[in-house]
């Protein structure tokens, strides 16, 4: 009999910023698998993660979440559709298999913070809108266009399962930050001055494993 893959032998849960995992590039699945057992276990569970870390616009909250970051090494994404940066009610989608199809030439620069960096959020540029292709969680193809800030949580998930975190993205040091989980609703607003910088060798060292995070 074939050994149960471990995520099926354990809840699943939000892993330490210093996983490897995190750094790798994810496996894409079989649309004959998508409506296995296992895969939707793994949507539910992912799900629920997401839906338990809303309620308090104060604090960081979850937008949108991928399967690496649950420690499982497949294509999967969840993203709030409706999201708006400001912390209120989200309407979370599955997405299997994403890809872009289609970026526009326009970016613009805006926040971001991730469960996965622990308390590293910086000032990243991405495309204005895009296009993209996967299937849901029933396996049927969807290809959809969306613009602002949920354009933006694609982008950030979709980068996950290639195993890059948007402190990866970001050139420029001065863009590069650090936020305590009570001070996230002043950074919602102010994210544009904030003076508390992170250094590089901060985030190399957590993204690496050398530096442990934060509790």
């Amino acid at each position: 009999m074939a050994k149960p893959a471990d995520h099926q032998l354990r809840p699943l849960r939000l892993i330490s910023p210093d996983s490897q995992l995190l750094n790798e590039a994810s496996v894409r699945i079989a649309p004959a698998d998508v409506q296995s057992i296992g895969m939707q276990s793994i949507i539910d569970a992912m799900l629920a993660i997401a839906k338990g870390e809303q309620g308090n616009p104060d604090r960081p909250t979850l937008v949108g979440l991928a399967a690496p970051q649950v420690g499982v090494n497949k294509r999967i994404i969840i993203v709030g559709v409706n999201a708006d940066g400001l912390g209120g009610a989200i309407d979370f989608w599955v997405y299997i298999n994403p890809e872009i199809v289609d970026a526009s030439q326009t970016t613009n620069f805006d926040r971001e913070g991730c469960y996965s960096t622990d308390r590293v959020c910086g000032i990243v540029e991405r495309a204005d809108q895009i296009t993209i292709k996967a299937l849901d969680r029933a396996g049927m193809p969807v290809n959809e266009t969306y613009s602002g800030f949920p354009a933006r949580i694609f982008q950030h998930e979709i980068d996950h399962l290639n195993g890059i975190r948007f402190p990866d993205r970001i050139t420029d040091d001065q863009k590069l930050l650090w936020v305590e989980p009570e001070n996230f609703g002043d950074f919602r607003e102010q994210w544009a001055s904030w003076s508390h910088k992170c250094p590089r060798s901060k985030w190399l060292a957590i993204k690496s494993g050398v530096d442990t995070p934060s509790n």
